[in-house]
């Protein structure tokens, strides 16, 4: 790795449409990625502790795609192309990190893509900066998630079933399960779309039940809009003893 930068809250660390050749690493605090469409703020993601951004600088010459800011003071370390490269020829698994997150996001912008082809932009709100809430509604869901609640405070969120051994293993929410497994791999997601909220089924055999209504699985159905309030979630369809309370502010 290399230097760090610091940042004070709202200040402009990335401006879309610019050139770069670094990545970013969150060493503390957190950020937000948006674009201008159509004269909107279209908010993509917000990232926190751990997380990377800008790494496509690393291997193209492309412009920024998006305007990136700091949410609250936040320091990051600076990932140089020339450093990244070094790191490629020296001691390849040290950019496995890296490598989760450049996949991760190439596996974002499909599950987007097939969940979403079909919707025109909704508009935009204002979004608080309050997390979301994930919370285990039975001794199962607790179990598995290891505790009783969670906040959210990065998007997209990923949840999907624990792996035993997985170098690119990319979920933000591991959850453990046995066989015969309810819970699949990558299962689902909560994410921001024209600054909304949606919880998305990416690739569960299952599905996912949102307060009653079934999502993914073998349904042509992929999303539902979460709004402001409480949702039940079920992961593994309506029978399924993952039960979960989500939280939306």
């Amino acid at each position: 790795m290399s230097d760090t930068m610091r940042f004070k809250a709202g200040a402009t660390i990335i401006h879309e449409g610019t050139a770069g050749a670094d990545a970013y690493l969150i060493v503390s605090g957190s950020v937000e990625v948006f674009k201008h469409v159509g004269g909107e703020k279209l908010v993509l993601s917000r990232l926190v502790k751990g997380s990377i951004f800008g790494e496509m600088s690393l291997v193209d010459d492309k412009p920024r795609s998006a305007t990136v800011v700091a949410l609250e003071d936040t320091e990051l370390r600076v990932i140089t192309r020339e450093r990244f490269e070094s790191m490629m020829e020296k001691n390849p698994r040290s950019v496995i990190p890296l490598l989760k997150q450049v996949f991760q996001r190439v596996r974002y912008l499909n599950q987007m893509v097939s969940a979403f082809c079909d919707q025109a932009s909704t508009g935009t709100v204002e979004l608080t900066t309050k997390p979301l809430r994930i919370m285990a509604a039975t001794e199962e869901a607790e179990r598995a998630m290891q505790g009783k609640e969670i906040d959210i405070t990065k998007m997209p969120f990923q949840i999907g079933r624990a792996a035993r051994s997985s170098v690119f293993g990319s979920n933000d929410l591991n959850l453990s399960d046995n066989e015969p497994f309810r819970i699949s791999r990558c299962h689902c997601l909560i994410t921001i779309v024209d600054n909304q909220y949606y919880l998305v089924d990416t690739v569960s055999s299952r599905g996912t039940m949102v307060d009653g209504e079934k999502i993914g699985g073998q349904e042509d159905k992929k999303r539902v809009l979460l709004k402001s309030g409480n949702h039940v979630v079920i992961l593994g369809g309506d029978q399924s003893p993952y039960v979960f309370d989500l939280e939306i502010p």
